[in-house]
């Protein structure tokens, strides 16, 4: 299993997909460990679901045979364990992999919030994002807690100061977008036309307001902030990117949602695109 000096969201994501199947073989072949090989950096696209499907499936990732500065950059972020506790770590620029309880208080999420923005050095691109990723945070963990009949998500992030580039991943192992519309208004028979759902604001719930959560965060961060947002479910995969959505086909099914963004920081108006959508 290997991660690659990849920074294109596709490859990675591509990439991430390739080794979610190198660990469904391991356990086929009723292996307990895989080994992961990085090159020269990993991102949380990439590092987020190797860490939730291993640890689902009780197979250990080794990285003995990295360099001091991975294995130093993967203990630090708690990967592939992750950490049920927040607190002050050395490099201001990754956070850990976190697993939390969708029931954390407000000051668990503010914390996790804090430990990211302290990488951006900039007060109005700061405050500007600050308002983004609140309501980023606020609104997944509350599909997850509604929908995802879960008590606990992972999330992941990194933000790149030579770059002003930003990635964020989340991701739960609840019932998927599928069986959350399953007796609804909008029940369908596919992953695929699942996710259509959620993109066009087609929600599970009678009291949600349409534009709220993914069409708002596609407003933010694709729109607003020109980034990349994937969404996968079950057995299919949307890219969002330049304007452009497409759909895969996945081999390694998804149990749950995975969110994962990337994108370039800039001053914008979060709420002139949430009032826009």
């Amino acid at each position: 299993m290997e991660i690659q000096e990849e920074f294109n969201t596709l490859n990675i994501l591509t990439e991430m997909q390739h080794n979610l199947g190198v660990i469904k073989r391991i356990k086929s072949f009723k292996k307990e460990s895989v080994e992961l090989k990085i090159g020269n950096w990993a991102t949380p696209l990439g590092l987020l679901p190797l860490a939730i499907y291993s640890n689902n499936l009780n197979i250990r990732i080794t990285s003995g045979r990295n360099s001091s500065k991975i294995k130093s950059y993967l203990e630090k972020i708690k990967f592939p364990e992750g950490t049920t506790k927040l607190g002050k770590m050395s490099g201001s620029s990754y956070l850990p992999l976190s697993k939390l309880n969708v029931d954390s208080d407000d000051a668990t999420l503010t914390l996790y919030e804090d430990l990211l923005l302290a990488g951006v050095k900039n007060d109005e691109i700061r405050n500007s994002f600050r308002n983004s990723l609140k309501y980023l945070i606020s609104e997944l963990v509350t599909n997850i807690k509604e929908h995802a009949h879960i008590d606990h998500y992972w999330i992941l992030a990194q933000y790149w100061p030579a770059t002003k580039t930003c990635q964020i991943a989340i991701a739960d192992t609840g019932i998927g977008y599928l069986e959350s519309y399953r007796n609804t208004h909008y029940e369908v028979t596919s992953h695929k036309e699942a996710i259509t759902n959620t993109v066009k604001g087609n929600s599970s719930k009678d009291d949600v307001e349409r534009g709220a959560g993914i069409p708002g965060m596609i407003k933010i961060f694709c729109e607003g902030y020109k980034g990349d947002l994937a969404l996968m479910s079950g057995d299919a995969l949307l890219f969002l990117s330049g304007g452009k959505m497409d759909f895969y086909e996945l081999d390694n099914l998804w149990q749950g949602v995975f969110v994962g963004l990337q994108f370039k920081l800039s001053i914008i108006n979060t709420l002139a695109f949430l009032v826009g959508s």
